[in-house]
């Protein structure tokens, strides 16, 4: 079978692109033909213009995987016009709200998407949806559409097998507590409270600690925000903005810290949280969103800074409920995240999409 997975980029590291490399491996080990389309070409991988797409599906047993995460008009028409087998990943797209006062074009961007989704619900057309969480979004315009919950492909493995490199982190010898926050520096990801939950944390438990952030500041206004609040709370000293790294370069930030902080105020799954559980990091949490259906038991939840700091100190003090966190994120990780586990769910959905439309995926 021919598949096309199209997607409006392709970024090695991003949460969206490590989905659809996942979804290409597992398609090829099956035996079928994957190519990938993108609306913006890379030289990282091998794909074709969004352009193509048309005239590579030209048989109705083809099939186009389309990864819905913002706007992208050109793909939503390939869904509602091509004579082909469709499926819809739906990644959840972040609220407008988010940016506003820091991207115009984001918020733009953001609602159209949000705006497009009524049109990707179709009957000819099957979605997956990488939480029950973000079915929600679904089932805002009908509860009755069936959706079916995927969760993403993603690097953990591939984490795991790395060499770590610890050449300029500078903390590996130290006797400091790292608190490590993974995300790129954005609103909807919530720094500031991160922030305000370590100086919390400093100040009331434990004064030898440090704040590891791990993500591209991606806009300027909403990291200058950031900043003014490390500086306002006095605690430049004890934070370090490690910007965007290397997949070697974050396992070597694994090992050195000693809880993963999740503080992000919006998620449609939150791949960083399955980082954690995969590489034995006990986590603190918010219970917003997609946050406790991904990390379940393996996390503690809190809702503001003082109880954050609160469950940060119970891990450093506590060695029994250390140890019963990371046995539940570890056998969480392998029970329904691991790729073996998403593989297995991808080929049943798949079998049963194509078994829908009079066909059936080879063993």
């Amino acid at each position: 079978m021919k598949v096309v997975i199209l997607t409006p980029t392709l970024t090695e590291g991003d949460a969206v692109g490590n989905d659809v490399q996942g979804m290409a491996a597992t398609l090829r080990q099956m035996g079928h033909r994957v190519i990938l389309a993108v609306r913006s070409l890379t030289k990282q991988f091998p794909v074709v213009s969004y352009r193509q797409v048309p005239e590579l599906l030209d048989s109705p047993d083809d099939l186009l995987i389309y990864h819905h995460s913002i706007c992208f008009e050109e793909a939503v028409r390939m869904i509602e016009k091509l004579n082909c087998r469709k499926i819809v990943k739906y990644h959840n797209i972040t609220p407008p709200q988010f940016f506003e006062g820091v991207s115009r074009d984001l918020i733009r961007y953001c609602q159209e998407g949000l705006n497009q989704v009524p049109r990707l619900m179709r009957p000819d057309v099957r979605i997956w949806s990488d939480s029950a969480y973000n079915c929600e979004s679904i089932h805002a315009h009908d509860p009755n559409f069936p959706v079916e919950v995927l969760a993403p492909f993603h690097q953990v493995q591939s984490l795991l097998d790395a060499r770590a490199e610890s050449m300029g982190i500078g903390m590996n010898d130290d006797w400091l507590t790292n608190i490590l926050v993974l995300g790129r520096i954005v609103p909807n990801k919530n720094i500031l409270l991160a922030v305000e939950t370590f100086a919390e944390y400093h100040r009331q438990y434990n004064p030898n600690s440090r704040l590891v952030i791990v993500g591209e500041a991606a806009h300027r206004l909403y990291n200058d925000k950031v900043l003014k609040r490390i500086r306002a709370l006095k605690i430049g000293g004890s934070v370090v903005l490690a910007g965007k790294v290397t997949l070697e370069q974050l396992k070597a930030y694994f090992l050195v810290s000693q809880a993963l902080l999740c503080t992000s105020s919006h998620e449609g799954f939150c791949v960083p949280l399955i980082e954690g559980m995969g590489m034995r990091v006990p986590i603190v949490a918010v219970s917003n969103t997609a946050i406790p259906g991904t990390a379940g038991p393996a996390a503690l939840y809190a809702d503001d800074a003082a109880g954050l700091a609160a469950h940060l100190n119970r891990l450093r003090t506590d060695s029994d409920l250390l140890e019963r966190q990371l046995l539940a994120g570890v056998n969480r990780y392998h029970s329904e995240f691991s790729t073996e586990a998403i593989a297995a769910r991808f080929r049943l959905l798949l079998d049963r999409a194509l078994a829908e439309t009079g066909s059936a995926v080879a063993a």
